[in-house]
């Protein structure tokens, strides 16, 4: 990956630590999931990733040996829901984007991130990614600068509910917490 790309990485202090996180993540294109992953070596990341990937062998294994499942962003089902919850529980980092495309139209997906930290009693780590949608020829010639960021957790309390209301609540402080740690992720 270092040969495609300058990469720096800040805040990873932000994963350390016994409890499981939430890595919440602007999404620009199919290789940002490739260089958050890159960005928490030794660690895998496991990922919440759109089913269409995995109807491709090829695809579908790359994904996969990555740390990726799927998802129907459509209708999550429980199980993929149970599958995140129970990584996050075990001490595992899960990557989610939460509006699941480009497109900022999907509020129930930020509410679902919420819901996966909610429910495994993890932290929630707000994460920049800025760089390219994807590879490029010229990349192998002149590597672009990848700057990812980890900002500060956002920490669930132990007796907190489990309810739509306090997943709401919890999303309004996620997307304000990923606003901080974009500004920092910008250069100059």
């Amino acid at each position: 990956m270092s040969l495609l790309g300058k990469v720096t990485v800040t805040g990873s202090e932000h994963l350390n630590g016994p409890l499981g996180k939430v890595i919440v993540c602007n999404h620009v294109g199919y290789v940002d999931p490739l260089w958050v992953g890159y960005a928490v070596l030794p660690r895998t990341l496991h990922q919440m990733a759109k089913k269409e990937l995995f109807d491709n062998p090829i695809s579908g294994w790359f994904v996969r040996s990555g740390g990726g499942f799927p998802v129907d962003r459509a209708s999550p089902s429980t199980a993929t829901i149970k599958h995140a919850v129970s990584l996050v529980e075990q001490g595992g980092l899960v990557l989610i984007f939460p509006v699941g495309t480009r497109n900022q139209d999907n509020a129930d997906a930020k509410r679902g991130a919420a819901t996966i930290a909610l429910r495994a009693k993890g932290e929630i780590v707000p994460a920049h990614y800025d760089g390219p949608d994807r590879f490029r020829w010229i990349h192998l010639l002149r590597r672009p600068l990848i700057r990812i960021t980890f900002g500060t957790p956002l920490v669930i309390p132990k007796d907190v509910s489990v309810n739509k209301a306090t997943a709401q609540q919890l999303t309004s402080e996620l997307d304000q917490a990923m606003t901080i740690v974009s500004q920092q992720g910008r250069p100059g």
